[in-house]
């Protein structure tokens, strides 16, 4: 255990003196690995360790587990958050303890049954630790592959080979499953996940259960189907997010890295059912980025869709800007972090009338090749073309998708912009119908945020001339209200240098002229001069004037990469 003394070779004086007098007479064997391994446990010397531990893992599991576990389970967090292949590997040898911790061991293999499975054991425990390292890298699609390798390791194996792995199970197939969900594909991740919460449910294992639960919930509400994204959150055990209770139940405090998916998954629901207060409060019981790292980009995305509904993208596009840039480009790049981050860029720049940067970020969307992407990239697509009243165009976008090929998300999201369509068309009967069929789904799956799609005066004549009042109403109109602004307009053809943008973005974070110049290694004097040429352009006489300008109009200021 991390607090246990290392285990030491017992050698007294008078043994270490006999056996001094004996290295001249005979040749010492080699100290075997396990003894290696233990001294240097004794010195600290954990690279060594971890080191040997690589290089003979497969004949210690065979002659030394129980000394293996011992000095696994030593290993300082340091260790284990420098290696994600150090905490699979110890969950693997408690025989998956559910949270990662360190406890007692609740099954003891070689006690219980004979080790049908031979080799495969290992090995799944080899390829687990190198799916979960892969995917801490930030290489999706090579933990997903490791995590297919796994799998059809297990679907070959024989019925003996199953039975004494099924213990087993549920912590591996969540890791598998993940690294599935990472890369994007989330049919494979959704097959795994439900697998892994029939496991973990088999043999008692609530955290992997809620593990499990949540990520499938997760997936169903990013595709749209809130009906099944809901009845998962509530398989669920209890105990451990407060179950039906809603946020506030259970202890009322953040949840950790097994609650993350769901706590994201109940909060992207709020988002959808129009209630700001419940997803705050769900957001506020995510554990944050030290206690579940690998979610970053994921509760970016689903706190940037918060912030267009309440009415302030902008303070959440420089907040996932600092946090893009503060991580390896590699992990913004791919899989699902790329498809979270990318989607809900292009839903903050329409938020802010930025034309140019929704046009960059929705071909960086596209260029994605998972299901996430297209799906994303198509709802995307479709609405910058609505908005831009090119109707032609987002018909025939719409038209090249088989019905087969749409998720309850995408369906929702194409038949809003047909009624949109319509309805500006002058087909005023059409646009009544399809909006009487969108409601409906609207009722079913209880996905409001669609009505946000509507202008105001649009939505007001659809409901009169369909003849449909929906509960959202009036919660559609409060949060209307919040989104108008009367920031002042410029004129388009205001271009400002990148140092007057990257001033003006100080500006709208309320830093200070000194503060500005420490940040940018210049002087107090230049940033004067700065801001004087920043004010003559924007024709304005005062910071706060200047940061009106700015939050109306963010095509000022922004490039790429906001």
């Amino acid at each position: 255990m991390p607090g246990a003394a290392p285990v030491f070779l017992p050698m007294n004086g008078a043994g270490q003196r006999a056996h001094d007098r004996s290295r001249s007479r005979e040749v010492v064997p080699a100290p075997a690995p396990i003894e290696r391994i233990v001294e240097a446990q004794s010195r600290g010397d954990w690279e060594s360790v971890t080191q040997l531990l690589e290089q003979h893992w497969s004949s210690l599991l065979r002659t030394s587990r129980a000394a293996m576990r011992e000095v696994v389970n030593a290993l300082p967090d340091a260790v284990l958050e420098a290696k994600s292949r150090w905490s699979a590997a110890r969950q693997y040898l408690n025989f998956a303890p559910d949270d990662g911790r360190v406890r007692r061991v609740r099954f003891d293999f070689e006690a219980a049954q004979p080790n049908e499975a031979g080799e495969l054991i290992d090995d799944l425990a080899q390829f687990t630790g190198q799916t979960a390292h892969e995917r801490g890298q930030g290489h999706f699609r090579g933990a997903a592959a490791f995590a297919a390798t796994a799998i059809e390791a297990v679907n070959g194996a024989s019925p003996a080979e199953v039975r004494t792995l099924r213990p087993l199970l549920p912590g591996l197939r969540v890791q598998w499953a993940t690294s599935l969900l990472f890369a994007g594909d989330i049919r494979a991740a959704l097959t795994e996940f439900e697998s892994a919460y029939d496991d973990a449910v088999a043999f008692d294992s609530d955290r992997m259960a809620t593990a499990a639960a949540g990520s499938i919930a997760l997936v169903h509400s990013l595709t749209g189907d809130f009906v099944l994204a809901r009845s998962w959150l509530r398989r669920q055990p209890t105990a451990l997010n407060g179950g039906l209770g809603g946020p506030g139940g259970g202890d009322g405090g953040p949840g950790d890295a097994v609650t993350v998916m769901g706590v994201l998954a109940a909060a992207n629901i709020a988002i959808d059912e129009l209630n700001v207060e419940e997803a705050r409060a769900w957001l506020a019981k995510d554990p944050g980025d030290e206690v579940a790292p690998e979610q970053w980009a994921l509760r970016l995305g689903v706190a940037s869709r918060l912030e267009v509904l309440r009415g302030d993208p902008l303070a959440q596009s420089l907040r996932n800007r600092a946090a893009i840039r503060a991580r390896p480009a590699h992990l913004s790049e791919d899989g699902l972090n790329g498809c979270a981050l990318r989607f809900s860029d292009v839903g903050i720049r329409l938020a802010l009338k930025d034309a140019r940067g929704a046009a960059e970020s929705l071909a960086a969307l596209e260029a994605g090749d998972s299901e996430l992407h297209r799906q994303a990239a198509l709802i995307a697509h479709v609405w910058r073309l609505v908005r831009a009243g090119e109707h032609v165009q987002a018909v025939a976008v719409m038209e090249s998708v088989p019905a087969g090929g749409r998720s309850l998300r995408v369906g929702m999201e194409l038949l809003a912009a047909a009624t949109v369509i319509h309805m500006r068309a002058g087909a005023t009967a059409r646009a009544a119908a399809l909006f009487r069929t969108l409601t409906t789904m609207v009722a079913e799956q209880g996905f409001n945020g669609v009505l946000m799609r509507f202008g105001d005066a649009e939505y007001e004549a659809l409901c009169l001339s369909s003849g449909v009042q929906l509960n959202a109403h009036q919660v559609r109109r409060a949060l209307i209200a919040e989104l108008h602004t009367d920031a002042p307009a410029v004129e388009p053809e205001i271009k400002l240098t990148a140092r007057e943008r990257v001033v003006l973005r100080h500006l709208l974070q309320s830093r200070k002229l000194n503060d500005i110049a420490t940040l940018e290694h210049v002087s107090p004097n230049t940033v004067k001069t700065q801001l004087r040429s920043l004010f003559k352009k924007l024709g304005v006489s005062s910071r706060d004037d200047a940061i009106k300008v700015g939050r109306g109009n963010p095509g000022l200021w922004s490039d790429s990469g906001l």
